[in-house]
């Protein structure tokens, strides 16, 4: 009597079970390794070296609906795993400085080198892939240096810079940063003061169309080595030279 007890409700229990949703095996995966994210820094060579990740960039891994997958998403200095684990399909490696909207108010309104790249990737089924990204400057700079020697015949030497709203004194140990969607460009002056006391302001200059990724550096020199009456200005970066004022005579 049991047994015909017994059999009737591992039937029903059979049944139930067939009602639900089957069992599935997880999707295989595949694997990304970030080989490399570097900043490009202008007029440099990049040296791509195994699993170096610049410590100054944030990283964050985007799924084909733009938000971030598995919460892979990781502040500028934070160590990255060796590898990431993801379902087959295409995402998108997104690196970048962390000054996106503050740059322009740092350093005392210098502004500071920003930085951003994406690149699409896809992962395969039981596949790694490798992915190197070289992070370009989206804004540029401008510095400026003076002749060996020159502050003994001007000991003062004030250079200023104005673009995009923003001025700015600098030494020639700073570097002030502006947006190259600005085409009119950078204006600058300097004011020189001479070891007798005379002082000279020379004209602005204005360099129109800079370019992202680019630091300009504005060179004042002598315009001979025995002649501090005349000076010249160009401007360098990488390795273009334009001389954008032949000879200036002061006296």
């Amino acid at each position: 009597m049991k047994r015909l007890i017994y059999i009737p409700l591992l039937l029903l229990s059979l049944v139930a079970c067939s009602d639900e949703a089957p069992l599935t095996v997880s999707e295989a995966e595949g694997e990304l390794v970030i080989n490399d994210i570097s900043r490009e820094q202008p007029g440099q060579t990049i040296v791509l070296t195994r699993a170096a990740v610049d410590p100054d960039l944030a990283v964050e891994i985007l799924a084909s609906d733009g938000n971030v997958y598995r919460g892979y998403e990781y502040a500028a200095g934070a160590t990255l795993p060796d590898r990431f684990s993801l379902i087959p399909g295409t995402y998108t490696l997104h690196a970048f400085s962390e000054n996106q909207t503050s740059w322009t108010s740092d350093n005392e309104g210098r502004g500071s080198a920003v930085y951003e790249a994406s690149q699409e990737f896809t992962v395969e089924t039981d596949w790694v892939t490798y992915v190197n990204l070289a992070v370009p400057m989206k804004n540029y700079g401008v510095s400026y240096t003076l002749p060996e020697g020159f502050a003994t015949w001007f000991p003062v030497c004030t250079f200023t810079i104005a673009a995009d709203g923003r001025a700015s004194t600098l030494t020639t140990a700073q570097t002030a940063y502006y947006d190259p969607a600005n085409i009119e460009g950078f204006t600058f002056s300097f004011h020189l003061v001479n070891s007798d006391g005379e002082v000279y302001d020379i004209e602005p200059q204005t360099y129109k169309n800079p370019k992202a990724g680019i630091v300009y550096n504005v060179n004042l020199a002598f315009a001979s080595d025995d002649d501090p009456t005349k000076l010249k200005i160009g401007i360098s970066y990488d390795d273009t030279y334009e001389e954008i004022v032949h000879e200036i005579t002061l006296y």
